[in-house]
């Protein structure tokens, strides 16, 4: 065999050796063959429709109502003590500081909106509506699922939607929150998220305060 020959062998070979070597690298923006849970991109944006529980306009209080100034919020601020609830009612809790994941609320305080919200509840009565967002960020490498959130306007629980929340490590979800009342009076309002992390730990995050401001 010719020298030539020999080296044009040669080359070639090493160069298969170089591409299978390349090949063998796994690239950073392939998945991982081992299985994880589906969760929620970082563009994923839910939506809550909720009803002061208080019911419709003059159905609590007796005698002419008390007149505010506009973009009045309410006080004391932080909130005292939330209203006596019966037995196994859920009552609100202070908001969580964890290490784990934090809540932002955009925009806080909330200025009164006035566009009415599609749902039943709100359309007796209840004229006066607030539209914020709740931004929950994942502060972990570990994906976190809640599969409840539980609703509380003026310290009285309303509600439990038990939709489905998946929060990739390090990623962020959207909740666009939309409360209607029936009284124009400052009001306040929390969101409490609970769920597990993959490693099937239970985790339970109450979200800030949100201060609804008056007509």
């Amino acid at each position: 065999m010719s020298p030539r020959v020999l080296a044009s062998l040669l080359a070639v070979t090493v160069a298969g050796v170089i591409i299978a070597s390349c090949g063998d690298q796994p690239s950073p923006t392939v998945a991982s063959p081992v299985g994880a849970p589906a969760v929620a991109t970082s563009a994923s944006v839910f939506i809550d429709m909720l009803a002061d529980p208080a019911g419709p306009l003059g159905t609590l209080a007796d005698g002419a109502p008390v007149v505010y100034p506009p973009n009045t919020p309410p006080s004391p601020w932080p909130p005292g003590p939330p209203p006596k609830a019966q037995p196994g009612v859920p009552v609100p809790t202070d908001p969580t500081a964890s290490p784990t994941m934090h809540i932002n609320v955009e925009p806080e305080p909330v200025t009164h909106s006035g566009v009415p919200i599609p749902i039943v509840s709100c359309q007796t009565n209840h004229p006066y509506t607030w539209y914020y967002e709740q931004v929950l960020v994942n502060d972990s490498g570990l994906a976190i699922t809640f599969n409840q959130r539980e609703n509380f306007f003026d310290g009285r629980y309303t509600s439990t939607n038990p939709e489905v929340i998946q929060i990739r490590g390090n990623g962020t979800v959207r909740i666009q929150t939309k409360w209607c009342s029936g009284y124009g009076k400052p009001h306040y309002a929390q969101t409490r998220f609970k769920g597990r992390l993959e490693t099937g730990e239970p985790i339970e995050v109450s979200a800030p305060w949100v201060r609804l401001l008056t007509p």
